[in-house]
C-alpha cells in the first residue's frame, strides 16, 4: 500500500469513527412511521414538488409528497395572513409526517417572499457584505428566517456557496464574491445560525458553480481539475459538512474531473464523494430535475431513476407526477433497489422529526 492510499483510507476510517450522523437521534422513531407506510408513500416522501394551489391537496393524497416548494408566483397576491391560512390549510391535510414548505430566499436577485412581503427584498450576501461584513449578513439571515418561520415554511434554499470573484460569471451576483477562505467563512456563520435556530438551511450548489452557464437551460461542462474544485470550490461545502449543515443541493454540471459522463445531480461518483470522502450524512437533493440540462442525459433510464439511483434523499421537480411516477414505475418493475428507498425515506423522515417537528 502506497503512502497516499495509506493516508486516504486513515481519513474515511477517521470520519468513520468521529463523525455523528445528523439524524440518529431520530431514526428509531423514523423506522416506526416507516413501519406503518407502503412502498409508494415512501417514494412520496422523497419529492418536493413545484406548489400550485389547484393540485397541492390532490397530490399530497394520492402520492404522500414529502413536500412543496413556493415561487413568486404562488405568493403574489396574497397578504401574509391569507398566504399562512393557505399553507396551514394543506398542512393539516398531512397526516402521517409533516410536509416541508420551501422557498428560494437568497437575496439580491433571487427574493420569492421579501419581493411581495418587504418594504425592499432582502438585499444580496454580497451587498450585505459590503455593508457590514458577516454581521450584517447574519442580521439579515435572522430577519430572513424570522419571516419565513411566520409564514409556514420550514426550509431555506439557501446559502449560495458558490465560489465567483468574476462579474461576467452567471453565478456571481447570487454569490459572496470573495475568494474560498471569505466565503467558508461566510457560510459557516451562516449555517451556525440556522443550525442554532432549528431552521433548515439548504448549501448549494454542489460542488460548485464557478464560472459554468446557466443550467436552467442547457448542460454546462466543468473541465476544472480535481485538485482545483478541492483547494478552491469544495473548501465551503467540506467545512460546512463539519458545522452541521443539514442539507445540500446538487448542481446539474458536468464534472469531469469527476464524472464526465452524467451531471452531478444524477451521478454516483458525485454522491460517493460527498457522502464517503466527506462523511456527509445529511439530506442530499437535487435541483429541480426538470431544469434543461437534464434531459439529454434520460434517455435509457428516466431522470428520475437515474436521481435514485445516484444516491438522493430528495428529488427537486416542476413536473412532479412525471418525475414519481417514473420512480413507481421503475419499482414495481424491479429496475430500483428497495434500500435505496428505505435509507432514502428514513433519512426524510428523521430529518423532518429534527427540523419540522414541534
Amino acid at each position: 500500500m502506497n503512502k497516499k492510499m495509506f493516508y486516504f483510507l486513515a481519513f474515511i476510517l477517521l470520519n468513520m469513527i468521529s463523525s455523528k450522523d445528523l439524524f440518529e437521534d431520530y431514526y428509531e422513531e423514523a423506522e416506526k412511521i416507516m413501519a406503518d407506510m407502503t412502498t409508494l408513500e415512501k417514494i412520496g416522501q422523497m419529492f418536493i414538488g413545484r406548489y400550485s394551489a389547484d393540485t397541492a391537496e390532490k397530490q399530497l393524497k394520492k402520492y404522500n409528497v414529502g413536500g412543496f416548494c413556493l415561487f413568486a408566483n404562488n405568493i403574489a397576491g396574497h397578504t401574509e395572513e391569507q398566504l399562512i391560512a393557505e399553507l396551514e390549510k394543506i398542512q393539516s391535510s398531512s397526516s402521517k409526517i409533516p410536509l416541508s414548505f420551501s422557498v428560494d430566499e437568497e437575496g439580491g436577485t433571487v427574493c420569492r417572499v421579501s419581493l411581495y412581503f418587504r418594504k425592499e427584498r432582502f438585499p444580496s450576501p454580497r451587498d450585505s457584505y459590503l455593508k457590514g461584513g458577516i454581521d450584517e449578513i447574519l442580521s439579515i439571515e435572522k430577519e430572513k428566517r424570522d419571516l419565513l418561520r411566520k409564514l409556514k415554511f420550514s426550509v431555506n434554499f439557501a446559502p449560495v456557496a458558490d465560489i465567483s470573484m468574476n462579474q461576467s460569471d452567471y453565478i456571481y451576483y447570487r454569490t459572496l464574491g470573495e475568494d474560498a477562505i471569505t466565503t467558508s467563512n461566510y457560510i459557516n456563520a451562516v449555517v451556525d445560525d440556522y443550525v442554532e435556530d432549528n431552521f433548515c438551511c439548504c448549501l448549494k450548489h454542489f460542488p460548485g458553480y464557478g464560472n459554468n452557464r446557466n443550467t436552467h437551460d442547457d448542460v454546462a461542462h466543468d473541465y476544472r481539475p480535481l485538485d482545483y474544485l478541492k483547494q478552491n470550490d469544495l473548501i465551503p461545502f467540506v467545512n460546512a459538512i463539519k458545522h452541521e449543515v443539514p442539507m445540500i443541493m446538487v448542481s446539474h454540471n458536468i464534472v469531469h474531473s469527476i464524472d464526465g459522463e452524467y451531471p452531478a445531480s444524477i451521478s454516483k461518483k458525485m454522491h460517493d464523494l460527498l457522502r464517503i470522502e466527506y462523511g456527509f450524512t445529511g439530506i442530499i437533493i437535487t435541483d429541480s430535475l426538470s431544469m434543461g440540462a437534464i434531459s439529454k442525459y434520460a434517455v435509457d433510464v428516466p431522470a428520475a431513476v437515474l436521481a435514485v439511483e445516484a444516491g438522493n434523499d430528495i428529488i427537486l421537480t416542476s413536473t412532479l407526477e412525471e418525475h414519481i411516477n417514473q420512480v413507481i414505475k421503475a419499482y414495481n418493475e424491479d429496475k430500483i433497489d428497495i434500500k435505496l428507498i428505505n435509507n432514502a425515506a428514513r433519512r426524510v423522515i428523521a430529518w423532518k422529526l429534527k427540523y419540522l417537528s414541534k
